[in-house]
């Protein structure tokens, strides 16, 4: 073994003349004001939970910006007009002149997403706006599944108090853009991301839902949910240490429209000059009304919140029969598919009424069932709460199947978002049972729709005849 040289007197001078440095380092750096860490820390946690930004940090600085001029000769700050959502960073030289750029200004600027003039507009944000392209996309939080492929995500920024973010999917060939969007908007009602995370419906409209949240420490902000043609958009505002955010309803709407207007024009499936209107549009075939008998206990809700059963007639479904609404549901039960149960129906508040449609006059002829549950609670945030816990029900049961006294249900999900495919397999060799099953949310304020077919001449259209069907249901 090598012997160990002496400590010399050098090197005890050397090692003084160290520390004596790190010393005067350290005193000359004063410590944080503790006021500093805490915010920190309450930024830092924020950030595990947003999804929308989790991959904004190896994204390119800085997709469009909105600012200020620096001072200029009369010291006075000039705003400067918005700049499109470009790839690279844009800068204007001071102005003596103010000029407003207001989204209906900006929406010949191509962008299927709300552009950053429009965000700071919407939001009345001044000084240094930040729109992101979030490079190789993240997942958003709160989404148990995404409903379509992602093709735009983007971060929003206003340091320091606001964060946001914006992604767009698009919905598969054959899908339904409303229904994955009530998927999606049930997985943010339902959300948990940590303790204290609570989500509130705002408000709701065709095609469009708003949720404000709270989050404790970690701030808090607002959920938009938004459905095109063929695209469903989620946007997400943030304010990292509010414990209620600064930014009201009215301003999230106004950014809602945006992009409502900005999908209809630019969105999939459009050609970039559609109508910027708001207004809904349903593609597939117009729901017609029909004077069916529901049953159900009383009051039970209007025919008028049903599918036509003459509308359930198709050449996949029926062969290309006739069908005619029958007396009575399955044994006189609100429950309408495998997996419910009456007792766990009669927990359910509100008004229940099932349409029961079948081809012929034969009992064996029954083809599916519609049950239409409606809350008519005074306030539209209760109304909103009640389908949100509605569609979240329906994702818990028929997502994962059950056990029956005889067998298992087997529970495949849907191409499209709310719909499932129950497979009843006994033990006895009873053939194997198949139901479509598909859950939304209705045009009438507090109303959702369950649509169960049990018998279809081509299986496999299946669920293509239950997107057609829940379709038909959502413009009641």
């Amino acid at each position: 073994m090598a012997e160990h040289e002496d400590w010399t007197a050098g090197d005890d001078a050397q090692l003084r003349r160290a520390m004596a440095t790190l010393r005067r380092d350290v005193e000359a750096v004063p410590l944080p004001d503790v006021r500093f860490v805490r915010a920190r820390g309450r930024a830092r946690r924020r950030h595990r939970f947003l999804g929308l930004t989790a991959a904004a940090a190896a994204a390119v600085v800085v997709a469009g910006t909105v600012g200020y001029a620096a001072w200029g000769p009369s010291s006075t700050r000039t705003p400067l007009t918005p700049a499109s959502s470009a790839r690279t960073a844009t800068t204007t030289p001071p102005s003596t002149t103010t000029t407003t750029t207001t989204p209906a200004d900006t929406l010949d600027q191509p962008g299927a997403l709300p552009l950053v003039g429009e965000w700071a507009s919407s939001l009345g944000l001044t000084g240094s706006v930040l729109l992101t392209p979030v490079k190789g996309f993240g997942p958003v939080e709160c989404l148990q599944s995404e409903p379509g492929t992602k093709v735009q995500q983007e971060e929003v920024t206003r340091t320091p108090e606001m964060q946001g973010g914006q992604v767009r999917f698009r919905i598969g060939a054959g899908q339904d853009a409303t229904t994955a969007a009530d998927g999606v908007a049930s997985d943010i009602a339902g959300c948990r991301l940590a303790p204290g995370y609570k989500v509130t419906p705002a408000s709701s409209g065709t095609g469009q839902r708003v949720y404000s949240y709270t989050a404790g420490d970690a701030g808090s902000g607002w959920w938009a949910v938004v459905a095109g043609k063929h695209d469903v958009v989620v946007l997400q505002v943030n304010q990292n240490d509010r414990p209620k955010s600064g930014f009201t309803l009215t301003q999230v709407q106004e950014l809602v429209s945006t992009a409502q207007k900005r999908l209809a024009r630019y969105g999939t499936g459009t050609k970039g000059t559609a109508s910027t209107t708001s207004s809904p549009t349903f593609t597939g075939p117009k729901a017609v009304d029909q004077q069916m008998t529901v049953v159900g206990p009383s009051p039970v809700p209007s025919w008028k919140l049903f599918v036509a059963a003459s509308q359930w007639k198709s050449s996949a479904l029926t062969g290309g029969a006739a069908t005619t609404a029958g007396p009575g549901a399955m044994e006189g039960s609100t429950a309408v598919a495998s997996c419910e149960t009456d007792q766990q129906q009669a927990g359910v508040g509100g008004r229940v009424g099932v349409v029961s449609v079948r081809v012929g006059t034969s009992s064996t002829g029954y083809i599916g069932r519609q049950r239409v549950q409606l809350d008519e609670s005074s306030g539209p945030d209760a109304q909103q709460a009640y389908v949100d816990a509605r569609l979240a029900e329906a994702k818990a049961l028929f997502g994962k199947g059950c056990s029956t006294g005889n067998g298992t249900v087997r529970s495949t999900a849907g191409p499209t978002a709310g719909t499932w495919r129950l497979d009843t397999v006994s033990t006895d060799g009873t053939p194997t049972l198949l139901e479509w099953v598909g859950v939304t949310a209705q045009r009438t304020s507090g109303a959702v729709s369950t649509v169960v077919i049990t018998k279809a001449s081509d299986p496999a259209q299946g669920f293509a005849e239950l997107d057609r069907l829940l379709n038909l249901a959502r413009q009641k």
